[in-house]
């Protein structure tokens, strides 16, 4: 049976135009039609759902989150208490607070198995559509590399289903993402600089050899697959780049010649994430980061702002992304207003959470749109987020979220 939306207002990121009063009609989980009320046809028998007082837009996309980290901070006792498993339960509330947050479609940076997709799919808990990158590569002693100067291994995830996440070397390489791709991958992940929350590089640095990206990138391009970088330092950003990654996330420290790296190719965009430093401090400040963490990330925060800024000047594609799981889950939407803070206007604010990180993900035409054939995943917020990002930033504000037509949040 067909769901009708009817609602004050249908806002079309690709224009950035309002349509009222707004009707939206889906069958089989996908968008029939959408549009003035009018001009819409709703078949006698469908379901209405009311959202008068809302204005509807594509549900939003995050490029970057973690599902199975908490986002309450780093205590390393705490950690070493865990089992595996709890880390693992932590994404079912995860999922749930994200897509009440309004984003019904992310991309998992690394550390969840497919079980938790499989899970949201088969209907056990509520959760957005994920594209997963199953687990996070880095070299020996680099930021995946999770072993303290004690020598205890503290992984962020022990889960046996997760490949290892240390390897060194252009066949070793091969291998780990064939296992990535067995495993359930959609992207592979690379770290090609340091990190803030590992304990033994830092983020100024470059990691991976330029044949060993290649070869990570050559060979998930057989399978399908493409390459997202962690990259910070300006050198590991154009390693990544110059190796034929597609994704860069975070960019610290993105030099002149990173941007024109950026700019040749169009294939490429950066995934900012500027709210992740902002949490590290937060969690700083409550005692819960620990302080190798807590230093770096005060040191690079500043930078960090102005490489985005620069970024967003020379118009290199930003991907909405927030590094959630440092943060706490269904926080997201903060992002946007630290977007606009950078001098990205509200409407390539909203882009970058809908039509870019469609695009960038491979999904355009299915998610970050209501065009008819997309899934019917939607948000309804009570006024104009144009003119007033915080309607999507803060979760609160989400009334109506709905996935494949079917409302998780709000009026059933």
């Amino acid at each position: 049976m067909s769901t009708a939306f009817f609602a004050d207002a249908l806002y079309d990121p690709i224009t950035a135009e309002t349509t009222r009063p707004a009707a939206l009609l889906v069958d089989g989980g996908r968008v029939v039609a959408a549009g003035r009320r009018d001009q819409v046809h709703v078949p006698a028998d469908a379901a209405r759902v009311d959202a008068e007082g809302l204005t509807l837009l594509p549900g939003l996309i995050d490029c970057h989150v973690h599902l199975c980290f908490r986002g309450d901070g780093i205590v390393l006792g705490e950690m070493l208490a865990s089992p595996f498993s709890r880390t693992l339960l932590n994404a079912v509330g995860s999922c749930r607070q994200t897509i009440e947050a309004g984003f019904t479609t992310v991309r998992d940076a690394g550390g969840t198995p497919a079980a938790v997709r499989i899970a949201v799919e088969r209907g056990y808990f509520p959760g957005p559509r994920m594209v997963l990158a199953i687990q996070i590569l880095s070299q020996t002693g680099g930021h995946a590399d999770q072993r303290f100067p004690c020598g205890v291994d503290l992984l962020w995830h022990p889960a046996p289903d997760l490949p290892g996440s240390v390897v060194d070397g252009v066949e070793p390489m091969r291998k780990r993402v064939r296992e990535l791709v067995r495993a359930g991958a959609d992207w592979i992940k690379l770290c090609t600089s340091g990190g803030v929350l590992s304990p033994g590089d830092a983020p100024h640095h470059a990691t991976f050899t330029l044949d060993e990206i290649q070869a990570a990138v050559q060979e998930a391009a057989t399978q399908g697959r493409r390459v997202m970088a962690h990259a910070q330092a300006a050198a590991g950003i154009k390693n990544a780049l110059r190796g034929g990654v597609t994704t860069i996330e975070h960019g610290i420290w993105i030099d002149d010649e990173a941007l024109d790296l950026f700019l040749r190719d169009g294939d490429r965009a950066l995934v900012p994430t500027l709210v992740a430093p902002v949490w590290v401090t937060r969690h700083a400040k409550a005692g819960r980061m620990p302080a190798f963490a807590a230093e770096k990330g005060l040191a690079i925060a500043a930078d960090h702002r102005v490489s985005v800024r620069r970024a967003v000047e020379a118009g290199v594609p930003l991907a909405y992304g927030t590094d959630t799981g440092v943060g706490p889950h269904g926080s997201n939407g903060e992002e946007l207003l630290l977007l606009q803070e950078v001098g990205m206007p509200a409407a390539d604010c909203i882009r970058s959470a809908t039509t870019v990180a469609a695009r960038v993900l491979g999904l355009e035409g299915t998610a970050g749109t209501l065009a008819p054939g997309a899934h019917g995943d939607l948000v309804g917020v009570p006024g104009d987020p144009l003119a007033d990002l915080a309607l999507l930033a803060r979760p609160e504000n989400v009334r109506l979220v709905a996935k494949g037509g079917e409302v998780v949040k709000g009026r059933g």
